[in-house]
């Protein structure tokens, strides 16, 4: 996986190099040789399904229903999405059903955990509020002591709608909610297995499955929960969150620990309501104003005893120093009341930003950080404005790009320099472009942005037609950036794009890549996609139980 951190958002990336046959083998994530459940036994069984999309159709991840407002699911499902690209269907067994409809609930927040990783893989685990309270039964969560105090092969049970095809060659689901049986596996076993990622698991995560493979979660499962029996019900122990490959011998699921979360847990759970990651967009360089929003949704006064702009935070992007608090009438919220920090942020360059503010409170014990994300740019020029020839409410670019009669082509940019193309106000609908890359292998990147999360990445030469899907019901948009190598890379690598058309209508939540031709030889200096990778490559695509082999190719 490529760990270059200049991102439009960094907390939704899936990095995806289509030049890796390891690509099938990360999109392989379901229930193997399972059984179909009976309708109504699991009513708080979760799928995860995008905006404005058939459930089954645009099912991409599952979840756990665990009381009030509350959506329990792992962080790899929706660090790639906004609320505004999220429902919930709860409780129903067969995804194609009509009955999906009254189960089907909006999203208000998403709180992914703070240390959340990717490589290796750690904290997956995040808490979807919903817009109301659904009617639904709940499950019961296991206490901070039940991971612990399990024997070794203790019989657990995971259940999902992904694919049933072990292979790495197919893919099959079904609308069916199926489920399997995995034994519970011992801590020092599961870390010695030999495939990356598993000496790295901590408290965090445990593994459950066959030594031999055979029965696992796999692809569309992620997300889900693993059920431990308890009197003859059942009590939510983990989530489905990653795996070498589905089933394979050698090779244990591994699954988010609840039990070290319950913390955690109840602290998102109290029903202090904000916007922990909001996407601005688009901004021209100078001072911004943006005003982060508190309500208290919980059954006591929440004391706020300081709101600070500085916080500490992974992400190299933050600039505290640029941010100042210009309003904070956060004091004290009695329940049901809302409240307001305004700040001030100098967006003094282009590129990405992020910024926020930090909220302390006495009563709950806990510490909030809403974050907000926007990109410096200008407005493009226009001639290329003319080329974008659909709805929409601006067209930028952080360098100036060139056109022709028909054509818009990237900037000649410095070695490790970056330039990006972005679209902002598209209706519901798809658009789609000719797109050709000329560069050089391992050196220039393309990625694509949709809403402001990378859905994929592409090393090399590209050259097909691309379908992006805009399932918010407005304002959608999206960005090409163009990534240049350091030293070595050749200075004339471009892209370029024709051919742009939009369509009111949403075929599919999926990024589809049609290549221009067959696959050249391998040695070939551009590396171009061949037609064995005409694939389609997901929206959700990191919000997959994956594979972490090769996590450099991907």
């Amino acid at each position: 996986m490529n760990t270059n951190q200049t991102k439009w958002l960094p907390l939704g990336i899936c990095a995806v190099s289509l030049s890796s046959p390891s690509v099938l083998a990360d999109i392989k994530t379901k229930i193997i040789n399972g059984e179909e459940v009976t309708q109504g036994n699991w009513p708080f069984m979760v799928a995860l399904v995008s905006k404005n999309m058939d459930a089954y159709k645009g099912h991409f991840c599952g979840a756990s229903f665990i009381g009030d407002r509350y959506v329990l699911t792992a962080a790899h499902c929706i660090e790639a999405k906004s609320h505004e690209d999220v429902e919930v269907v709860i409780g129903v067994s067969d995804l194609s059903s009509p009955d999906t409809a009254k189960h089907r609930y909006a999203v208000e927040h998403i709180y992914a955990h703070d240390s959340y990783s990717k490589e290796p893989v750690s904290n997956d685990i995040a808490i979807i509020e919903l817009a109301q309270a659904p009617s639904e039964s709940k499950v019961t969560l296991v206490d901070g002591y039940a991971r612990r105090n399990l024997a070794v092969g203790q019989v657990l049970t995971v259940m999902g709608w992904g694919d049933q095809n072990p292979s790495e060659e197919e893919i099959s689901q079904t609308s069916e909610l199926h489920k399997v049986n995995v034994p519970l596996v011992d801590q020092d076993q599961c870390t010695q297995v030999p495939h990356d990622g598993y000496a790295e698991i901590g408290d965090d995560a445990f593994c459950a499955g066959y030594k031999e493979g055979g029965r696992d979660a796999c692809s569309g499962d992620s997300g889900g929960p693993l059920l431990l029996p308890n009197n003859g019900k059942y009590e939510q122990l983990g989530i489905v969150s990653w795996g070498e490959g589905c089933a394979q011998p050698n090779a244990y699921g591994v699954y988010t620990n609840v039990s070290h979360f319950e913390d955690w847990i109840e602290q998102q759970t109290v029903g202090l309501n904000y916007r922990a990651k909001e996407v601005l967009g688009v901004r021209s360089l100078g001072l911004i104003l943006h005003t982060f929003e508190l309500t208290n949704n919980s059954d006591q006064e929440i004391e706020i005893s300081k709101v600070s702009s500085s916080f500490v935070h992974s992400s190299p992007t933050i600039n505290n120093m640029s941010t100042s608090i210009t309003n904070n009438n956060c004091q004290t919220l009695s329940v049901g009341e809302s409240c307001e920090v305004s700040v001030s942020y100098d967006l003094d360059s282009v590129g990405m930003h992020e910024f926020g503010v930090q909220v302390h409170t006495n009563s709950l014990l806990a510490t909030f950080t809403p974050r907000a994300y926007v990109l410096g740019a200008n407005a493009a020029h226009q001639g290329v404005s003319d080329l974008v020839d659909f709805p929409n409410s601006g067209v930028y670019s952080t360098q100036r790009w060139t056109t022709t009669e028909a054509s818009i082509s990237s900037p000649v940019i410095e070695h490790d320099g970056s330039t990006a193309l972005i679209v902002e106000g598209i209706p519901t609908g798809t658009v789609s472009m000719d797109l050709s890359v000329f560069a050089e292998e391992d050196h220039d990147i393309l990625e694509i942005y949709i809403n402001g999360f990378q859905v994929v990445q592409v090393p090399g030469e590209i050259s097909g037609r691309v379908d992006l899907p805009m399932i918010r019901d407005a304002d959608n948009s999206f960005m090409i950036m163009y990534k240049k190598g350091g030293l070595g890379a050749a200075d004339n690598g471009k892209v370029t794009i024709e051919n742009m058309t939009y369509t009111d209508e949403l075929i599919t939540n999926e990024l589809n890549f049609t290549p221009a031709q067959e696959a050249e030889d391998s040695e070939s200096s551009g590396g171009t996609i061949g037609w064995h990778w005409l694939i389609v490559l997901l929206v959700g695509l990191i919000a997959r139980k994956r594979s972490l082999n090769h996590k450099s190719d991907r």
